[in-house]
């Protein structure tokens, strides 16, 4: 997953070590080197050595796995043979529940915790090493999940010679695949009522997950209701999905022939789950992040007891480090803490833009055509239906929009992104990784054809 660049200092000092160890971790587990001095925790690094690690585990074509996974070109780290990369999917698949439960207790763990000092430190101390093993989920399953996704191509391209319908069938076997960002969406759409959605979601983040300084939907679930799915049917349908899923499996079960079968099978099965289980490993990291969040607040609350923080969001402006010498005494008054603060709020953090594929990747649904409306904020209230709609960073907090929409477009987005997960679950057209249309005037007519890869003007 990409992590923005432009965070505030305490998820920056959270987050980039932990991106960092976690592809060491990774890469230990799957038994790859990772060359000296690359920096996992540039976008454009992480991207790439993704695919290089997928090209190395399943002897992917590089080209292939730097496009599903959003990377202009691999880290060329050697290649591979696909029944290594089905060997350690199948470990993943085996290990990653225990390990989604673990994470899971952790943060339910934290927010029952009574808050002291000492436990304070002990949850602080315990943050970076939760992070690092969720982020380490989230790269393996990243590389099982791409390394099946492009088997079950190949797979399906000796009986299916044409690329599009070939393309369109892997699209259909992959429809309807239920994750928690799937079951949100679904939650949001019938408007399900605020504490509900507290109960179920409240561990999300809704408008940049990985940042610790924004709300989580626990915070934001009562301005979250009250748009519900406009009348008539969604384009975004989980069960038409699951329906496109089964006729998918049976036109491709068909056309394998007997001796095709049984492997066509084996893979369709661990391409799903993998899907499934980076979609998972997202929301454990949210699970871990929502705690952070939470130790957070409470490390704020006892920095503003005795005026060393004039606000509870100034802990945000504090890398981790800085928070325990804070606890501990260190800095044990208002002037240690002040200059640092002012000067971090005057600092221009400007954003980065996340590094993507150039080529374009049809993610899920069919061929269709709108009008381009492209979003920039998720309030936007005066949404017309049946558009294809763009907007530069997908989150939950855009739901409403998805709820209307013909289509959408993520030009930073990937084969693993939060927006492919929720379009393949109802089978909504998307594209991800092309830029070209957000230089495009809303209004105009396009044409989305994910089974081609391909956006363009209508005629």
């Amino acid at each position: 997953m990409n992590i923005p660049q432009n965070l505030t200092p305490l998820s920056a000092s959270i987050l980039t070590p932990a991106l960092t160890a976690s592809f060491a971790r990774a890469t230990r587990q799957l038994g790859v080197e990772i060359p000296a001095g690359v920096n996992a925790a540039n976008p454009g690094a992480m991207n790439a050595l993704l695919a290089g690690l997928t090209t190395a585990l399943w002897g992917t074509n590089p080209l292939d796995a730097a496009l599903l996974l959003g990377a202009d070109s691999p880290r060329e780290l050697g290649r591979g043979k696909a029944g290594r990369g089905v060997k350690a999917a199948q470990s993943l698949a085996q290990d990653f529940p225990r390990a989604y439960e673990r994470m899971k207790r952790w943060s339910e763990w934290v927010f029952a915790s009574e808050w002291s000092q000492a436990q304070l430190l002990q949850v602080m101390e315990e943050i970076e090493p939760m992070v690092t093993e969720a982020l380490s989920w989230i790269n393996l399953s990243a590389i099982a999940a791409a390394g099946s996704y492009a088997r079950l191509g190949d797979l399906i391209a000796k009986f299916e010679k044409n690329a599009a319908e070939a393309h369109a069938l892997r699209l259909g076997l992959t429809a309807g695949l239920e994750t928690p960002d799937s079951q949100l969406m679904e939650a949001l759409s019938a408007g399900v009522a605020p504490d509900k959605l507290r109960a179920s979601f409240g561990h999300m983040g809704v408008v940049e997950p990985c940042e610790i300084a924004l709300p989580r939907m626990a915070e934001m679930a009562e301005e979250l209701v009250g748009t519900k799915a406009p009348p008539g049917p969604m384009m975004w349908d989980i069960s038409r999905a699951q329906g496109r899923r089964e006729t998918a499996m049976q036109i491709a079960f068909g056309r394998a022939g007997f001796l095709g079968r049984p492997e066509l099978k084996k893979m369709v099965q661990l391409t799903q789950a993998t899907l499934v289980i980076h979609a998972k490993a997202r929301d454990a990291l949210a699970h871990v992040l929502a705690a952070a969040r939470h130790w957070a607040q409470a490390a704020a609350a006892e920095g503003m007891s005795d005026g060393r923080l004039a606000h509870r969001h100034e802990v945000f402006l504090l890398e981790i480090e800085e928070i325990k010498q804070m606890m501990t005494g260190e800095w044990h008054s208002r002037d240690h803490v002040a200059p640092l603060i002012a000067q971090r709020r005057q600092a221009s953090r400007q954003p980065v833009a996340a590094a993507n594929a150039s080529r374009p990747l049809g993610v899920a649904g069919d061929k269709t055509q709108g009008r381009l409306l492209v979003l920039h904020s998720p309030n936007a209230t005066d949404i017309p239906s049946g558009y294809i709609a763009l907007a530069e960073r997908w989150t939950p907090a855009w739901h409403r929009a998805l709820m209307m929409a013909e289509g959408v477009i993520a030009p930073n987005g990937h084969l693993l992104s939060w927006i492919a997960a929720v379009a393949r679950a109802g089978d909504l057209p998307a594209l991800a990784g092309d830029a070209r249309a957000a230089d495009w005037p809303s209004g105009v007519t396009v044409t989305l054809d994910p089974a081609r890869n391909r956006l363009e003007k209508a005629n």
